[in-house]
């Protein structure tokens, strides 16, 4: 519990502390997470020390007559030697008292007359199989039936018709019923060497003879409270389920962190894989402008006014939004150089650094070599989109050869089996 309260602590003063901090989307997640099951495990361990349980008053409540015997798990704890040693408790079903077997007794007595007969009218005129049961009153009270015409009726009930030689036979039924150590006739007309032990297995074994030498009849078994003339202590084993929640929201937690960050791993291989199949048309584009007489910063601003009334449909490209970006940049006062600087590193690709490597050399010495360049780079460059498209065209069929098999051995199985079946026949 007190491992639980300090983590959630922990977690509310450190999300409270990083929640602005840029570094906070990252791991809000599995805190989140983590915090939620440390909660949950504060709260299964407060439970688990607050029910209401023997151990504490000395006190467990036996089963009642017919469940069967209490098995519970506990630690007995000496004060003066700081020791404890587990312990299983057996303790007896609870038996009736005198009086209450009595009146199980009397009940039924009451309940065998009002169900012997059955689907019969009357004691005198029995045709059916009788109801001859061996327990009354919900199992707390044993029957056992004896019959004078044996050849007649079993001690089951079942009356043999063809032993009935006469009209109507007279059957004496002598019931035995037992409740505890009590037990009535009813009658009617118509039943190993013990092996050396431990000092713990003599302490547990002296334990359990004092429970078992308790008064049978109480309701309540008393926890003996020394052994040995030693004082004892009795405690409930720990369940550990506080330790377990919280180890699970520690799994969670990571799972959580694990899985966003492949997420965002993902969309960033994804991003890049846009810009790289933009980049021979952004090329060839930047190539036809300037070819046209214009300068670079008017190509690339022509570039993005043609990109902008594209996008009034709907359609986003991230090349071109990086586009954007540089363009804007430009028109706030930022320097041609550094915003070609800040597109390749936003941009992140290695064609891209090339191209913006182009264009500042171009600046620099002027447009005319900077078209060869750019001539020559968008050949290359859609040479390599070819080259692209046939490797994934490749791997494309490659991921189909798995389910064409599986549908061969289908379809083999379907033309097969009719053919092995027939021979089977045969």
């Amino acid at each position: 519990m007190v491992l639980c309260g300090v983590v959630c602590a922990g977690l509310a003063a450190g999300m409270a502390v990083m929640r602005k901090k840029a570094v906070w989307q990252k791991i809000r997640s599995p805190c989140m997470v983590l915090f939620v099951f440390g909660v949950l495990g504060f709260l299964a361990a407060v439970s688990e020390e607050t029910r209401e349980n023997g151990f504490e008053n000395g006190l467990i409540a036996r089963k009642e007559p017919g469940e069967g015997e209490l098995e519970t798990e506990a630690n007995v704890y000496f004060e003066e030697k700081d020791v404890q040693y587990p312990v299983t408790v057996t303790i007896e079903e609870r038996r009736y008292r005198k009086a209450e077997e009595e009146k199980l007794l009397s009940g039924a007595v009451k309940e065998m007359k009002e169900t012997f007969c059955g689907k019969n009218d009357s004691l005198e005129k029995i045709i059916l199989n009788p109801v001859v049961s061996d327990c009354y009153q919900d199992g707390a009270v044993t029957a056992e039936w004896t019959f004078s015409e044996t050849d007649v009726i079993t001690p089951d009930g079942e009356i043999r018709p063809e032993a009935l030689k006469t009209g109507r036979q007279k059957v004496e039924a002598l019931v035995s019923l037992k409740c505890g150590s009590s037990e009535m006739f009813y009658e009617f007309a118509f039943w190993i060497s013990p092996q050396k032990k431990s000092k713990q297995e003599e302490i547990l074994f002296k334990l359990k003879e004092q429970i078992a030498a308790q008064e049978t009849t109480e309701k309540y078994v008393r926890l003996p409270d020394e052994v040995d003339g030693r004082k004892i202590e009795w405690r409930e084993p720990a369940s550990g389920q506080s330790f377990e929640i919280l180890g699970l929201g520690a799994l969670a937690a990571f799972a959580a962190f694990y899985a966003a960050g492949e997420q965002k791993k993902k969309q960033e291989r994804k991003r890049k894989q846009k810009l790289l199949l933009a980049y021979p048309e952004f090329v060839s584009k930047l190539s036809l402008l300037l070819g046209a007489g214009m300068s670079i910063s008017g190509a690339l601003r022509k570039m993005n006014d043609m990109y902008q009334r594209k996008k009034r449909n709907g359609k986003e490209e991230e090349a071109y939004e990086e586009l954007y970006r540089m363009v804007c940049e430009m028109d706030n006062g930022r320097g041609e150089i550094k915003a070609y600087q800040e597109f390749s590193e936003r941009c992140d690709v290695q064609p891209y650094r090339k191209l913006v490597a182009l264009l500042i050399a171009g600046q620099r010495v002027g447009s005319r070599r900077l078209m060869e360049r750019l001539n020559e780079e968008a050949d290359r460059v859609f040479a390599e989109r070819k080259n692209a498209a046939r490797r994934l065209g490749e791997e494309a069929g490659t991921k189909m050869l798995l389910p064409m098999m599986m549908m061969l051995i289908i379809v083999m199985g379907i033309v097969m089996a009719p053919a092995f079946l027939s021979i089977y026949q045969k």
